[in-house]
């Protein structure tokens, strides 16, 4: 039993202490601006994320962002959001955060960016809501 332990252990740790990260490229500037409709996103929040990398989270204010995110492919979402009604687990209690843009723009997302190494990565994103 004292072996099966070991084993496990060891497949767990190896992996994870063998280069987890080695090879791939680290993170590089990105920036871009937002615009709804024609004008600048007042606030809110944009990912950037490649499949096996964490996500990479991006305030936007005033239309703008920067930050670091993975070279590669990314998938892109942008979400603003509203106070909405209290959980009615919990009528009292805080307001929810209801995201004002439509699905296209975050679950169901058609954005995306090609972020290179040593590239401007600078990218506009235009969207448009009822």
């Amino acid at each position: 039993m004292r072996r099966l332990s070991v084993l496990v252990c060891l497949m767990l740790v190896l992996p994870w202490n063998s280069g987890c990260g080695k090879g791939k490229p680290a993170p590089v500037p990105v920036k871009g601006t937002v615009q709804l409709n024609g004008k600048p996103l007042p606030k809110g929040e944009i990912i950037f994320s490649v499949p096996g990398e964490p996500v990479c989270t991006f305030q936007i204010s005033d239309g703008s962002f920067s930050g670091d995110a993975h070279p590669g492919k990314n998938r892109v979402e942008v979400a603003s959001y509203k106070d909405g009604p209290p959980l009615s687990t919990d009528p009292s209690g805080p307001p929810t955060k209801v995201n004002t843009l439509p699905p296209r723009y975050n679950i169901k997302t058609t954005l995306d960016a090609d972020v290179t190494e040593g590239g401007a990565n600078d990218f506009k994103f235009t969207l448009t809501s009822p």
